[in-house]
Parts: structure tokens; C-alpha cells; sequence
């Protein structure tokens, strides 16, 4: 058997870390190998396929197969959504779930500290799922791993400070966390461990497609949360990684 491990990550944005927006959720998928991916893959693009032609505005006698992006934000029939996150909460799901209003100002009003706040909580994120993956047997941390990190290419537009590889690398390896706080910690993995961080366009990519729609989820569940005060727990309690922030 081979000592090498995988673990990919699908993940993508849902509102902006500002002080016009009430939070900011980080969301998506994450698998063991590519066989999973496969097979979600197959079933997400055969539902797509099902239903994508309902929300074309084109006369579909004159289809030039252009099809529009089903994305968090497309105006889709309840059990048409409903049928996608069923298909989805299938799968190991995570969510950061960040409260813009508790971040502190000196953060909000720079361009760079936002940057570097995302950064870190991509960082945790993806420590977590880590440390979920060995505490379910998923993972052997003696072991060699190779982390595939992919991300839609729109989340990282804003985000001025933009180095998740190598903080990944340091956090995981290293034990290093950085992010005004000067603290050492242990170092999680014991073995190689290979990051490879990639940014797709949404549309040619169906795992991306299926992270903004998680994503998209946990963030309208979580404003109703904090602008409602709506227990949330029920709702998400699918999740296998979470993280609120800050």
C-alpha cells in the first residue's frame, strides 16, 4: 500500500469581507481522491445538464450550446436548489462563517489587513479539515500527503495579501501561526507534504460550481442567524468542518 495520501479541496466565496456586508462565508467540498471527485462530478454535471436549459433565455431552437452558469446567485425553482444541496450535503462539506461586525476596525478599514485576514481564515479552514481528516482515520499524518487547494479565481480579486501555499506549508509542517498573533504551535504533519493551490474560472469547472452553492447556502443561513437571531444549528448541521470568526 502506498504511503502517499491525497485530499482535495473545492472552495469559493459568498459576500465580502467589508463593512458593507454583514458577514463573509468561505464554503465548499472536500474529498480523498479522485475516484470521489468522479463520481460527485458525473452526478452534479448530469443534474446540471437536467435542469439548465429551464433558466436559458435563449430560444432554444436556436441553442448555439452556450449554457448559462448555475451559480448560488441564479434564481432557481425551490426544488430545483433543493435537489443540488441534497446532491451536495452528500459530500464532506465544510463552511468559515465570518461575523464582518466582530472584526476589529484597524482590519475593515485596510485593504491589506483584509487580505491577510482571509488569508488566515483559508489557512484555518484548511488546518481543520486536516486535523478532522486525522481525527476520522482519513488521514495517517506519519504519512506523505498531497493537498490540492482549488479555489474560484473571483475570491481572490480583493484580497491584497495572497499567500495560502506557503502559510499552508508552515501551519501544517512547521507549527507556525501567524496572523498578529506570535504563536508556535506544534507541527501537525510528520511526513512530505505537497500544496498545490489552483484558481479556476467557476464556469469551466463543476467542483467550483458546486463550493459557490455551498457556500452560497451558508451564507444566506447564516445572515438569518445574525440579522434574525434564527437558530441555525439544524440547518447546517451537516457540515462536517466548521469555523466562526473572528
Amino acid at each position: 500500500m502506498s504511503n502517499k495520501q491525497e485530499l482535495y479541496i473545492y472552495m469559493d466565496d459568498s459576500g465580502k469581507l467589508n463593512n458593507n456586508e454583514t458577514s463573509c462565508i468561505y464554503g465548499g467540498l472536500f474529498f480523498y481522491n479522485t475516484n470521489e471527485i468522479n463520481n460527485f462530478i458525473n452526478k452534479y454535471r448530469g443534474l446540471i445538464n437536467k435542469i439548465k436549459c429551464k433558466y436559458c433565455k435563449n430560444d432554444i431552437t436556436k441553442c448555439n450550446k452556450k449554457c448559462i452558469e448555475i451559480k448560488g446567485t441564479t434564481r432557481l425553482s425551490n426544488s430545483h436548489r433543493r435537489w443540488i444541496y441534497n446532491l451536495i450535503k452528500k459530500e464532506n462539506n465544510f463552511g468559515v462563517f465570518i461575523d464582518n461586525q466582530r472584526v476589529y476596525t484597524k482590519i475593515m478599514e485596510s485593504k491589506a489587513s483584509r487580505g491577510r485576514f482571509i488569508d488566515y481564515s483559508q489557512k484555518r479552514i484548511i488546518k481543520e479539515i486536516v486535523l478532522y481528516s486525522i481525527k476520522t482515520n482519513k488521514i495517517d499524518p506519519t504519512k506523505e500527503l498531497e493537498l490540492y487547494i482549488k479555489i474560484d479565481q473571483d475570491s481572490t480579486k480583493s484580497n491584497g495579501y495572497y499567500n495560502l501555499k506557503e502559510s499552508i506549508y508552515e501551519e501544517l509542517v512547521n507549527g507556525i501561526s501567524n496572523f498578529d498573533y506570535s504563536v508556535i504551535r506544534n507541527p501537525i504533519l510528520k511526513n512530505k507534504l505537497t500544496v498545490e493551490v489552483v484558481h479556476y474560472n467557476s464556469k469551466h469547472n463543476y467542483g467550483i460550481q458546486a463550493a459557490d452553492m455551498m457556500a452560497n447556502y451558508l451564507h444566506h443561513q447564516y445572515e438569518l442567524n445574525l440579522n434574525k437571531n434564527i437558530d441555525i444549528s439544524q440547518s447546517t448541521d451537516f457540515i462536517e468542518v466548521k469555523l466562526f470568526l473572528p
